[in-house]
């Protein structure tokens, strides 16, 4: 049974002995007691008045929120129904653990009401793909960065739809969410190391492009504001590709897309020196890795 009331805060305040075994054992006690104290633990932080004593709460604070973030990504890799956005959502609370969800999942049904509004039923999926374009890059403005260093600020997600500006990853990542949320089956795919959106049909290919033509209709290259890629362009990748001894194409998952996100991540706490951010990256890495 977790321990409530006058026992708890008795534990929080042993927090600020000075003597370390005190505080080891005190540590161990609350760590014992399970996330749930978490809530009882950042109401403590807010009326501690030594630096010290904040600095330990924060500590063990951090734990809970580490094991959570964990459990939740487990939860995610293993879930059904797993989204994109739930697994963008646990990569950007890395770096902002309270980030809202709700916040976030409201600025995203706007961007797609947007598009929803100018989509009809009659409508080929060549004609959606450019209203996507017009909602996303003329009516709310969003680019790519044009840093050749990864920032955190292109990546997590209340800052990268606030600010607007995204790297490749995250920009290709809001697209194919809101062309999902459309009916717009897109595949992430990756052609001669540059990430691209496919759109299947291989009937329409066949008659378009001939009978032995790829089952693709046509590439979409988000990066460059959604433009369409001629197959003239998509063949100079496939032979450039072939010349260098690449891989040709790669189908990516959700999960292979939330890895590279990671990966990001975990260049830009490399550089900036945040070992914290950088072990959990690590671990979440991990996971993916072995799933």
């Amino acid at each position: 049974m977790m321990t409530t009331g006058p026992t708890l805060d008795a534990l929080i305040s042993l927090l600020d002995d000075q003597d370390e075994l005190v505080f080891s054992s005190v540590k161990e006690k609350l760590l014992s007691l399970g996330s749930g104290i978490l809530p009882k633990l950042e109401d403590a932080l807010l009326m501690v008045e030594s630096i010290e004593h904040a600095k330990k709460l924060e500590e063990i604070i951090s734990h809970f929120k580490r094991e959570i973030l964990i459990d939740r990504m487990k939860e995610w890799i293993g879930s059904e129904n797993r989204t994109l956005t739930n697994g963008w959502l646990l990569v950007s609370s890395i770096h902002h653990p309270n980030i809202s969800k709700e916040k976030i999942e409201n600025n995203l049904q706007k961007i797609y009401r947007e598009a929803w509004l100018e989509i009809t039923e009659s409508m080929t999926s060549l004609e959606k793909v450019a209203v996507i374009n017009h909602i996303l890059f003329k009516i709310n403005l969003f680019e790519i960065s044009n840093s050749d260093t990864p920032k955190v600020e292109n990546i997590i997600l209340d800052k990268f739809l606030f600010s607007k500006i995204g790297d490749v990853y995250s920009l290709t990542i809001l697209y194919l969410i809101i062309a999902r949320n459309l009916h717009l089956d897109l595949i992430p795919i990756m052609l001669a190391n540059k990430l691209l959106l496919v759109y299947e049909d291989n009937l329409a290919a066949s008659l378009a492009f001939g009978a032995l033509s790829e089952k693709y209709l046509f590439y979409i290259n988000v990066a460059h504001r959604g433009s369409v890629i001629s197959p003239k362009e998509v063949q100079f990748l496939y032979d450039r590709s072939q010349k260098y001894g690449k891989n040709i194409t790669r189908i990516e998952t959700d999960i292979s897309l939330i890895k590279k996100l990671l990966n990001l991540m975990y260049l830009i706490y490399t550089n900036e020196g945040e070992q914290e951010k950088l072990l959990l990256t690590e671990d979440l890495l991990a996971l993916l890795e072995n799933y």
